[in-house]
């Protein structure tokens, strides 16, 4: 296989990959039942529930950045930068860089929302 499946196969093998969709799943359906009145459990098994998550999880940009950055870090300890002078601008420049390569002029998924309600 690849170094991207040699990295993932250290965090661990399929069912491991499993648990976190379903840990992921609840989540999802916990947090809407939270904010949404009259959720049905049946919507979580369409296509914008669980087969959403899966193509996500295996396949989509935000995923193929996270990936990347993951390995990106790995070679920067390895090679002694740690992050340690700057690393929050360290790793927004990380994450931008990675956006611009990988994705052909598409954007991250949510993380722009996330910075608005962590600000």
């Amino acid at each position: 296989g690849s170094n991207a499946d040699a990295s993932l196969s250290t965090f661990g093998g399929s069912n491991t990959k499993a648990a976190l969709l379903r840990v992921g799943l609840l989540e999802m359906i916990k947090f809407c039942k939270l904010f949404f009145e009259n959720v049905q459990e049946s919507t979580f098994l369409e296509s914008c529930g669980i087969a959403d998550l899966i193509t996500t999880c295996y396949s989509g940009r935000n995923r193929k950045c996270a990936q990347a950055f993951a390995q990106e870090r790995c070679k920067a300890r390895t090679s002694r930068d740690t992050y340690t002078h700057e690393p929050e601008k360290k790793c927004l420049e990380l994450w931008s860089n990675l956006e611009k390569e990988l994705l052909n002029g598409q954007k991250l998924q949510g993380t722009l929302t996330c910075e608005e309600v962590y600000m």
